[in-house]
């Protein structure tokens, strides 16, 4: 059995062919995502153009392919009119809306304390509240889908497609227990629930393209854990992509007070928490030693074999870096910081060596929110995400701090390539 994987990201769209058999990818073909100009929203079309070129190359290149599936970046909306077709951008996960004040409040912490469930800046739930509150919701608009839904409807040709569970607990208010939106108490916080999508059916395909059945696409993080984990009880999940998150795997339901539970297979959830700070902090380290030099002499330089160099060079530094860039999670104005700084201490290695030690302190205290219960048992840290894979002091130091041997996986893309796995599994075996 040969799969496709296609994957959606913030920064990068990636497709690869998956063969069952030898568990190995064996093509791997990406593209670059982008921004609109002026915000954090995306074109919709231009993703499924590009992903349809690479699709079409790896057809033309294999055949014996028996499924299509994909990963998508969740939270964020697009809205759809009745031909199925984006008449918005893709408002993404980022999309800082939902940080405007609605009733002497944040939209984001207003509507968590009208509806009872959490959410912040970047759901679609408080996007789409907000653009509703504007006025700004097309005239044309009948419904709202992820990216990787719209992906999957303009591949199989239908107006309409289910959202997976994945994908849907993403987006805000919804009810793990019943594994449906909560209706009623999104209208009861004001929101208009006319656009929210189906829950796609288990097992079955959304459709076709070119003869082979495509599956309602899942949410990254799903994915990536799938790829990188498998379904072991034992394991850390790290992925540090645009943002940076740290999952386990659990069988049983239970609330907490921090962080997501998310769908995962079956009976299973993971238990996630998230950060907005995640590979783009470090990508802002380099162009600051980039913009120096310039500034300075005039030449233009590529930072990033340097700073490895220095990170692995670095000894122990008494500097201390929170490299909290983007803000944290439900702290507003709660942002990054340098401190002890000294005359010892005052040195290039000295900030890259404490600013990585900052991302990696970062991810142990996300880690360290979960319930105890929910940390016992845990041996090994599977990684994922170029943010971490490429940068090795980071890997080091998250293994000093969690006190257990970092991994990563035989693929790079290990969300496509998990994208693929989960169609085999969910389309011949009906085990996802």
């Amino acid at each position: 059995m040969k799969a496709i994987g296609i994957d959606i990201g913030t920064t990068s769209i990636c497709l690869v062919l998956y063969d069952q058999e030898s568990g190995r990818i064996r093509e791997s073909v990406s593209a670059p995502n982008h921004f609109l100009e002026g915000g954090f929203r995306q074109d919709a079309d231009r993703i499924v153009s590009v992903v349809k070129e690479k699709l079409d190359w790896i057809l033309e290149q294999n055949i014996g392919i028996g499924v299509i599936g994909v990963s998508a970046q969740m939270h964020g909306i697009l809205y759809v009119d009745r031909e199925g077709r984006a008449v918005s951008p893709y408002y993404t996960w980022k999309e800082a809306c939902g940080r405007e004040l609605f009733e002497g409040m944040e939209a984001a912490e207003w509507l968590s304390e009208k509806s009872g469930y959490l959410m912040y800046p970047g759901y679609g739930t408080v996007t789409h509240f907000v653009l509703d509150k504007r006025g700004e919701i097309p005239a044309e608009a009948v419904g709202m889908v992820n990216i990787g839904d719209y992906l999957v409807m303009r591949l199989c040709g239908i107006a309409e497609t289910g959202t997976d569970c994945s994908i849907a607990a993403s987006v805000g208010g919804f009810d793990l227990s019943a594994g449906d939106f909560d209706f009623g108490a999104l209208k009861a916080a004001g929101v208009d629930t006319r656009f929210y999508p189906q829950i796609a059916a288990a097992h079955e395909a959304a459709g076709f393209y070119r003869g082979i059945p495509v599956m309602p696409a899942v949410g990254d993080n799903q994915a990536s854990f799938y790829a990188a984990a498998g379904e072991g009880g034992d394991v850390v999940s790290i992925n540090v992509g645009t943002g940076s998150q740290v999952s386990v795997m659990a069988a049983e339901l239970e609330p907490i007070q921090l962080g997501e539970i998310r769908p995962f297979t079956r009976q299973n959830y993971l238990y996630v928490q998230a950060s907005v700070n995640g590979g783009k902090v470090y990508e802002k380290l380099a162009a600051f030693f980039e913009e120096t030099v310039e500034l300075f002499t005039g030449v233009k330089i590529d930072a990033y074999d340097k700073l490895a160099a220095l990170e692995l060079a670095a000894e122990e530094t008494t500097l201390v870096v929170a490299p909290g860039l983007y803000g944290t999670r439900g702290e507003n104005g709660c942002f990054g910081s340098v401190q002890n700084l000294t005359e010892e201490n005052f040195h290039p290695s000295d900030l890259v060596k404490a600013y990585v030690t900052g991302m990696a302190r970062e991810l142990h205290q996300l880690y360290l929110a979960f319930p105890p219960k929910l940390r016992e048992g845990r041996r090994r840290i599977a990684a994922s995400g170029n943010g971490i894979r490429k940068n090795r002091l980071l890997a080091q130091e998250v293994e000093r701090l969690f006190g257990m041997p970092v991994t990563f996986g035989v693929w790079k893309e290990e969300a496509a390539a998990g994208a693929a796995m989960l169609a085999v599994k969910g389309y011949y075996a009906g085990t996802i």
